[in-house]
């Protein structure tokens, strides 16, 4: 499905980072078959000659399906956020509804420099959402989203859970590929813990833990000991597994991460937005367990840019140590190199010879450039500039996915975003119990 359009293409551009390193001087980056063939100097000249290249940026944790519901979920916690506005959200989804939300996400992560994903999906249609992926050509591993604990709107039986995962499995392809992605702990029963232990070394699977102090406190988790405590005793920690937020970690639990090989996935904006308190990246990091940065939803950051993320990321560690206490390399690496590792893409997050051509392409400004040119840490400050204005494409395995604000390979929406979000909000409203006028 997925055709590659890179044959002998070149990009000459005035620097690069790799690594989580900066290098300027100017390259010529020729890509073949989809993957960058030699990166060598050279005077830069033509379209992208005050351009800076890097590996595309990788959300590790995203909900494609919740963008429709920008702005609709405020002023809450994690638990009645869900409850009372995203649950209802979710289960009033149809196919068209979902649709408009994964394409509106994906103009915008394509518009800020992602290349790559990880979709915790919504609990039916997610065929849908890997149809567009499929198509879009974007880096994917996605889900279902697994529940069967809590109201029956928004849940399914073990055995249909069972189907639709490989219905949904059965319909990867090309670059997307399958990830197991239970809600989180009070949303599944013990049985659908058992089937997540059963689940092959190899693949992926992700779920949110130790979020908020009201999960914490639930007494399944109280008498677990901690969220990682009771995930640890349902074999769902390990080198396949991603444990998105981990705020609120319990005597013992950062060693049951390192230890395990655990990836932590690191959301700050959810994380103030929900009031649910920051995450100690400083003391996990010097822990040794591996620690990546996402958006989250945007119904509960309002934004997919991952730059705009890791600059928050950056500013809450200096509270938490000191403005010292993280590299910029170890930053960047958080959503590139490190990310792709967590998701098990090794030939992705650098832009090295041999790896794949999943490039974005930032153009500072003169006045920035200057300012790049005589700055203690320009992979600091590149990272802290607005991407969003200034990515001016971004390429998957060769194939342009963004180019000057166009989107060549999306398809159009079915319907207007208003419609869409109405369409919902109605569907919603008509759920037994009304959990919305609550």
């Amino acid at each position: 499905m997925v055709h590659n359009t890179a044959m002998g293409k070149k990009l000459d551009v005035a620097g690069i980072i790799d690594n989580g390193k900066f290098i300027n001087g100017g390259f010529s980056i020729e890509l073949e078959n989809g993957s960058i063939k030699s990166i060598t100097g050279k005077n830069p000249s033509g379209k992208w000659k005050n351009c800076i290249a890097m590996p595309g940026l990788i959300q590790s944790h995203i909900h494609l399906g919740q963008t429709l519901f920008r702005g609709m979920a405020e002023d809450k916690t994690l638990l009645p956020w869900l409850e009372n506005r995203i649950w209802p959200f979710e289960a009033s989804h149809t196919p068209d509804t979902l649709a408009v939300s994964v394409i509106q996400s994906l103009r915008e992560l394509f518009s800020s420099g992602c290349t790559g994903l990880l979709d915790m999906g919504v609990l039916r249609y997610s065929e849908v959402t890997v149809d567009i992926l499929r198509r879009s050509g974007a880096r994917a591993l996605i889900g279902n989203s697994l529940m069967d604990v809590g109201p029956d709107w928004i849940t399914e039986e073990l055995s249909w859970l069972k189907e639709e995962a490989q219905r949904v499995q059965n319909s990867c392809g090309d670059l997307v590929n399958y990830a197991y992605t239970p809600r989180f702990a009070l949303s599944c029963s013990d049985s659908v813990w058992e089937w997540m232990a059963e689940i092959p070394a190899g693949t992926k699977r992700t779920t949110h833990a130790s979020e908020s102090q009201d999960e914490i406190n639930h007494p399944v988790i109280r008498e677990s000991r901690g969220n990682v405590h009771f995930l640890q005793r349902k074999g769902f920690t390990g080198p396949d597994t991603l444990l998105a937020h981990c705020i609120h970690l319990q005597d013992g639990e950062m060693q049951m991460l390192q230890e395990s090989g655990t990836t932590v996935v690191h959301c700050p904006w959810t994380n103030l937005r929900l009031g649910s308190g920051i995450a100690d990246i400083p003391d996990m990091d010097s822990s040794n367990i591996r620690i990546t940065v996402a958006s989250d939803g945007a119904a509960c950051n309002n934004r997919l840019d991952l730059a705009g993320d890791l600059r928050l990321a950056m500013g809450l560690a200096s509270i938490k140590r000191s403005p010292a206490a993280l590299t910029s390399e170890f930053w960047f690496n958080s959503a590139a190199r490190s990310a792709a590792l967590a998701l098990g893409w090794t030939d992705t997050g650098r832009l090295s010879e041999n790896y794949s051509a999943d490039i974005t392409l930032i153009e500072p400004s003169d006045e920035e450039w200057e300012e790049i040119e005589l700055s203690e840490d320009p992979v600091r400050y590149i990272l802290e500039l607005s991407w969003p204005e200034r990515i001016v494409s971004t390429i998957v395995a060769g194939r342009t996915v963004y180019r000057d604000g166009e989107f060549p390979t999306l398809p159009s929406l079915s319907m207007k975003v208003s419609e869409a979000r109405q369409l919902v909000l109605d569907r919603a409203s008509e759920i037994p119990g009304n959990p919305l006028s609550k």
